[in-house]
């Protein structure tokens, strides 16, 4: 990662962004040139229980892990962004940021959802929208006078799980005689290493099948649609609609109707193949907010973190910044959600 151009007059101060999600934890360090000197990568610290110093040991983790890498101490980060899985509630909030700060990682630590990082990462715009799905989904928004609201536990559906889940249904019925035949029979158990779908299904009920491979299902299933395969193209089609859903929820909760705005997509579910799931979504969207503007996230949502804490600091979004964060970026399999940490 090398460094551009410097402005003097922000040299010394340095500025962390962490994403941690479902299955992986991200960190950044850079200084206030957008130039990243610092990476880390961790499992995932999506949490739920009342024992947050599990999680957020991770989360300590990676930011020192960047700050070392950086060459610089907790002291010299003015302002450190956490976009946390699981901070949903008020009490998440708060056990989280009363971690972090004992762990003493910056001058200032601020916590957010992480579905805030995905629509800083895919925006400029003071207000807007984001989908998240990624593992699961999540979804929230700015509104025009700044309130924020974000779905966390209402979620009900959405995201590479639950697209690999009906992946693996559709296999199912496909075998017993409920479903048609489909691609994703073959596809399924080539992932897996599966010769027959009895022998998947019987290591299934022995949860003798990791999570993490499981999640590797969803692909499957864009590539399947992208063949024509019917039964893939259905799954993808209800993706598509229940993603819109939560913006389509989100829109009216605000009264965005008639405005113009971001609707940013983020996560990995939106890499799959084929224009099918976008197009449903957009679709879905536009009839009720016709002047949304459907947009794909423009980095990583660990960089979205850390713009928000060059928001926080006053640091403007020069053409400069970006210009250096897209120069210094890690490699793209550090943010791969299959590299399996």
């Amino acid at each position: 990662m090398d460094k551009l151009e410097n402005n003097p007059s922000k040299i010394g101060a340095f500025f962390l962004g962490v994403d941690g999600g479902t299955t992986k934890t991200l960190a950044l360090v850079a200084d206030g040139n957008g130039n990243i000197l610092g990476a880390s990568r961790q499992p995932g610290s999506n949490w739920t229980g009342e024992d947050v110093e599990i999680p957020m040991a991770i989360v300590i983790e990676a930011a020192l892990q960047a700050q070392q890498q950086a060459g610089i101490s907790p002291s010299q980060v003015q302002i450190a962004m956490f976009t946390l899985a699981g901070a949903d509630w008020v009490e998440d909030h708060l056990r989280r940021q009363a971690a972090l700060e004992k762990a003493n990682l910056a001058q200032k630590v601020i916590v957010k959802n992480d579905s805030f990082g995905g629509l800083r990462a895919g925006t400029s715009k003071p207000y807007g929208i984001v989908i998240a799905a990624g593992t699961g989904v999540n979804a929230a928004a700015i509104a025009p006078d700044g309130r924020e609201w974000a779905f966390g536990y209402y979620e009900t559906y959405g995201g590479a799980g639950s697209m690999a889940e009906e992946a693996f249904v559709a296999v199912l019925r496909a075998e017993d005689g409920r479903g048609q035949p489909t691609l994703l029979t073959s596809l399924v158990l080539d992932r897996l290493g599966f010769s027959s779908v009895e022998a998947m299904l019987r290591a299934s009920v022995a949860r003798k099948i990791e999570p993490g491979r499981f999640y590797t299902l969803c692909p499957l299933v864009f590539k399947a649609a992208l063949c024509g395969d019917e039964v893939a193209c259905e799954i993808v089609v209800k993706q598509g609609l229940a993603l819109a859903e939560y913006a389509n929820a989100l829109i009216r909760r605000f009264d965005m109707q008639a405005l113009e705005f971001d609707v940013v997509l983020a996560g990995s579910v939106f890499k799959g193949e084929g224009p099918l799931l976008i197009d449903t979504l957009t679709q879905a969207i536009h009839r009720q907010a016709p002047r949304a503007r459907i947009t794909l996230q423009r980095f990583e949502p660990v960089v979205g973190s850390l713009l928000l804490a060059y928001d926080a600091a006053g640091i403007p979004e020069t053409e400069m910044l970006i210009a250096n964060l897209k120069h210094t970026m890690p490699a793209p399999a550090f943010f791969s959600t299959l590299q399996g940490a």
